[in-house]
């Protein structure tokens, strides 16, 4: 007996220095995959000087992401479907009267994929109408995940129809204002930014995009001060607001609350956002605040609905839907 643990004890001391090389060799290759200078391989060097505020918001991805899922990443029926049954939808709330004209700069547009035909009608229409180089899409943070309260994704994003790629300079240039934090985890399953962007792919195949969520609990004078910036940008991005409206009511008490959504909304009122039935507030406040900085006062609300009456079942609890775009008067259109 006494032997045999002798043996035992000789073969693991043995075995030791074994066990430090593997694990120094595993310490290496994380660190190696998560560089602490950014991403360069997604064109990406937050280059600034080190103790700066901005220094705390140059993030690189987490080693086990090289880019951000969407919802249904490997789904191409589903998005397509949405794409084929939009094309049968009775009007869905394109009446002639309600089109406008001018220059859409902005919109509001839900993530719930519940109504995937209307999301795709929705796009459909906006591409008769824009053709943007990039969309900045906002939303609410869901899941309250990260520390920043206002984060930004640098990565690509896959989708059923193809990659979306992040637009590196507007990134770069939001995350240098210290306003907003490159998080990456903050994405993961995050459906208000990943239901939207295979829609936006097969919308708009060459278009970039820029990524923003929002925690409930940010800084409202923030969200003003990102819009502006936003304002300022060259070949101004179209920004979609991804919002869903009224949660956990009825259809009929869902349409109430979405009457004071709808005066917030064509009111363009920074101080009345508190009245809007909204999941994110700070994401609203923001589109409000760029459409009144650039003067884009013309709202059209294409589509307003909700899920308790297109399941017909109106005394369930339902989520309601308000898209509409924001458009600028006398505004060539960028193509």
């Amino acid at each position: 007996m006494g032997a045999r643990t002798s043996i035992d004890a000789a073969a693991l001391k043995s075995a030791f220095p074994i066990f430090v090389a593997g694990t120094a060799f595993c310490l290496a290759a994380f660190t190696s995959i998560a560089p602490v200078r950014g991403d360069r391989g997604h064109g990406l060097d937050f280059d600034m000087p080190a103790g700066s505020r901005g220094e705390t918001l140059r993030r690189s991805r987490p080693f086990y992401l090289s880019y951000q899922y969407s919802s249904f990443a490997d789904d191409t029926v589903l998005y397509s479907g949405a794409y084929r049954h939009a094309e049968k939808l009775p009007g869905g709330g394109w009446e002639a009267g309600r089109i406008r004209g001018g220059t859409i700069v902005a919109g509001t547009i839900s993530h719930h994929l519940f109504v995937r035909d209307l999301i795709a009608q929705y796009f459909i229409e906006l591409a008769r109408r824009v053709n943007p180089r990039t969309i900045i899409l906002i939303g609410p943070n869901h899941h309250a995940r990260g520390h920043s309260p206002i984060a930004l994704s640098v990565l690509r994003w896959r989708t059923p129809f193809g990659f979306v790629e992040p637009d590196s300079e507007v990134i770069r240039k939001l995350s240098q204002t210290g306003l907003a934090r490159v998080e990456e985890e903050a994405f993961v399953n995050e459906h208000s930014i990943g239901a939207l962007v295979p829609f936006i792919r097969r919308t708009f195949p060459g278009t970039r995009i820029v990524p923003i969520i929002f925690k409930k609990a940010a800084n409202r004078e923030n969200c003003v001060k990102l819009a502006g910036v936003i304002a300022g940008l060259t070949n101004r991005p179209l920004v979609l607001a991804s919002l869903d409206f009224s949660h956990y009511r009825t259809s009929r008490e869902a349409e109430r609350e979405d009457v004071a959504s709808l005066g917030v909304l064509r009111s363009l009122s920074k101080k009345r956002i508190d009245e809007a039935f909204v999941d994110s507030r700070p994401a609203m406040l923001t589109l409000i605040a760029l459409c009144k900085n650039i003067g884009a006062n013309t709202v059209e609300i294409v589509q307003h609905t909700n899920s308790g009456i297109l399941s017909h079942n109106p005394g369930v609890a339902c989520t309601s839907y308000i898209n509409a775009f924001f458009s600028k008067q006398g505004e060539k259109e960028e193509q």
